[in-house]
């Protein structure tokens, strides 16, 4: 009877690359032949790349075999692509909603970069530099106990940069994007860094047409990483099939 010790870990070996190689792509900012650039925010990345699992191997009629998968939604809609939606019931169903005199809100957190490109560790877009001139010089915003002892806020930028309107929707906000920012200082082992942020509230009274997210287009993410990684991947089971053939030779 034939071994296949060495498939089974060539495989297991396949699976961490492909594994590594997906979260890498997801990530990352260079996107694989085939697939769209992924501008989407740290956060929903990291989302993702942390949902790329690795199952367990099983052996069936068919052969042995071996899994890599993500499930969360957010996987599901920047591979499939989605249309919009409104985030209202979500913002306002989550843990950090909550009850006041009004009904239910909740407060939502904006980042705004500094550099003039996407990066994996800079993943937001960018102010503009009239903004930002105006923005590091504000007073530091600081931890403070539990809370934040708030320093300045950005006032004025309205005339160069007015309220906008949801591109899905149509509604028209009225606070402009950058109006009320705050720099927010953090100290770490070997420097000081600042993080720029706007607050916006949604609550159960917000616009119908305020919180409307545009959807994704689908970025065929799977299907790049299954192109790029397939060479590598037949390569080591051609090796271990081999091996375990000698193997099988060896004994007879």
């Amino acid at each position: 009877m034939g071994t296949t010790q060495n498939i089974e870990a060539a495989l297991q070996r396949a699976a961490a690359y492909v594994q590594a190689t997906w979260q890498q792509t997801v990530m990352g900012n260079t996107p694989l032949q085939g697939m769209r650039p992924l501008n989407i925010n740290i956060g929903l990345r990291r989302l993702y790349a942390d949902n790329i699992l690795v199952g367990e191997q099983q052996t069936s009629n068919s052969g042995i075999i071996q899994r890599i998968s993500a499930q969360k939604n957010i996987a599901k809609q920047l591979e499939n692509g989605t249309g919009p939606w409104d985030m209202k019931p979500g913002l306002l169903g989550g843990p950090k909603a909550k009850m006041g005199k009004n009904g239910r809100y909740n407060i939502i957190p904006f980042r705004h970069g500094t550099s003039n490109a996407y990066s994996p560790n800079n993943n937001f877009p960018t102010m503009p530099k009239n903004v930002y001139t105006q923005a590091r010089a504000l007073k530091a915003s600081v931890k403070a106990g539990t809370g934040t002892k708030w320093g300045g806020r950005l006032a004025g930028t309205e005339f160069q940069h007015p309220p906008g309107q949801n591109t899905t929707s149509g509604y028209q906000h009225k606070t402009g994007k950058y109006e009320g920012m705050a720099r927010i200082e953090k100290p770490y082992q070997k420097a000081t860094q600042s993080k720029y942020m706007t607050f916006r509230v949604v609550s159960e009274k917000s616009a119908p047409g305020s919180w409307i997210h545009p959807g994704y287009k689908a970025h065929d993410i799977v299907k790049s990483v299954a192109t790029f990684c397939r060479p590598g991947v037949t390569q080591m089971i051609r090796e271990a099939a081999i091996a375990d053939i000698e193997v099988s030779i060896s004994r007879l």
